[in-house]
């Protein structure tokens, strides 16, 4: 009898302690992922609307540059491509490969960067400058995305790490998994990226 009400006991005591834990963090906490993915997605998106307009601007005053440009645009038709198929978050070989395509396409352009600065007749038209002070906040508002991405997925996979919210986890919410994909795929900032 005692050792019965002993069990009873301890059940009631990993109940009460279930019930205490705060298990909607972990759900809360993947939502907030997803938004700071969808934000660094459509910021990606926004830059990769603006560079046609910006590659023709130069065309327009530099076209002995072709190739430049030319590697400019091909990285960003591979990141439309991507950015435009559904689901590939979810696969890591997929997520990778837009991981590579977007360093490519920031490769493209500061390369791009460089060769203006080469063009005064370039970098004196304010017209262009305003475009291209423009297109380089969008492109600091991509770091912040990108800053705010990794620390959402640090604090879900943290959450996830913790006991007993793990094991809180993983009795209710069987798809609570750390985000691999994001883990993966940590953009870092690039700090001493060169700029006209």
């Amino acid at each position: 009898m005692i050792a019965r009400l002993g069990l009873w006991s301890v059940a009631v005591g990993l109940l009460l302690s279930v019930a205490a834990c705060d298990h909607g963090d972990v759900p809360a906490l993947r939502e907030r992922a997803q938004q700071a993915w969808s934000e660094v997605q459509s910021q990606y998106r926004q830059r990769a609307d603006q560079i046609p307009a910006l590659v023709e601007a130069v065309r327009q005053r530099a076209p002995a540059e072709r190739e430049v440009l030319n590697e400019v645009m091909a990285a960003r038709d591979e990141v439309m491509a991507i950015l435009n198929a559904d689901g590939f978050i979810a696969e890591p070989e997929r997520f990778r490969y837009y991981v590579q395509a977007q360093r490519r396409l920031t490769a493209a352009l500061d390369t791009l960067y460089e060769t203006i600065k080469r063009y005064p007749e370039l970098t004196g038209d304010t017209r262009f400058a305003d475009r291209l002070a423009e297109f380089q906040r969008l492109e600091d508002r991509i770091v912040v995305a990108r800053s705010d991405l990794i620390n959402a997925v640090r604090a879900h996979n943290q959450e996830l790490r913790e006991i007993p919210d793990r094991w809180v986890a993983a009795i209710l919410r069987s798809d609570a998994k750390p985000l691999t994909a994001f883990a993966q795929a940590r953009l870092e900032r690039t700090d001493g990226r060169s700029r006209p």
